[in-house]
């Protein structure tokens, strides 16, 4: 969706607004982001984190009831390179979303767009320290703590893990709506017809992964609790920091 149609939508309320004025910065960034020339190590850090993630919550991963979400999280949420179309996907229908969702929906919806354009941005900053300013080529523990360290910004981090619980424990209330499920499971048709089929089936998999936890508070409770002392680990300048 273009710019110019993003903004003839007429933004009636605050979510609204705060909604649009993400997807605008969203479309911005991610036309840049197409063309950065560390593009290609962005990705790299992306990929290590997604891993260290998984390696510092093991046993949370390992537990059947809680390995779909987890993978939903990490794959879905946070890695956004393979999900161009869902992001298209996901402009072209606003006009609609505005109409038809409820406002505090919108806000769900600004809330993950903002989690997931924030990421974005941190990894593009920490790439750059550890490219260009550190010169590394292969990622490690040492390397990357140091470059956290150097990008100096501990609230915005911070504001990063608050979204993550926040948008986690505002997507369990529509995890149990069942009109939502409903709605989903007769849409499939339709949405591939409209071409809107990959942001559905990215619909039904965070739905289903969220569904079979039976309550999400307890599964982000524990991350956000490990990332909170990872964080101020890496800021004291504690050697193993990633050791939980």
């Amino acid at each position: 969706m273009s710019k110019e149609k993003l903004l003839s939508v007429q933004a009636k309320t605050p979510h609204t607004r705060r909604l649009q004025q993400l997807l605008l910065e969203y479309n911005e960034y991610r036309k840049q982001r197409d063309l950065h020339p560390l593009g290609e190590f962005i990705d790299y850090l992306g990929d290590w984190q997604i891993t260290r993630l998984k390696r510092t919550h093991h046993d949370l991963y390992a537990t059947p009831q809680y390995h779909d979400a987890l993978e939903f999280l990490l794959k879905d949420l946070y890695s956004p390179k393979e999900f161009t179309q869902r992001d298209a996907d996901l402009e072209r229908i606003f006009p609609k979303m505005v109409k038809l969702l409820p406002d505090q929906a919108l806000g769900t919806v600004a809330n993950l767009i903002e989690l997931n354009l924030l990421t974005q941005k941190l990894d593009e900053h920490m790439a750059v320290v550890l490219a260009e300013e550190m010169n590394v080529k292969e990622i490690t523990e040492t390397t990357y703590a140091e470059a956290f360290r150097r990008c100096d910004n501990l609230s915005v981090r911070e504001h990063q893990i608050h979204l993550i619980q926040s948008s986690g424990e505002e997507l369990e209330k529509y995890v149990k709506s069942r009109f939502l499920s409903f709605s989903l499971s007769i849409t499939q048709g339709a949405a591939e017809m409209a071409g809107l089929g990959q942001l559905h089936q990215f619909l039904v998999r965070g739905m289903k992964a969220f569904k079979e936890i039976g309550g999400v508070k307890s599964l982000l409770d524990s991350i956000v609790l490990r990332e909170r002392d990872i964080l101020q680990r890496i800021y004291a300048g504690h050697e193993t920091p990633f050791a939980t």
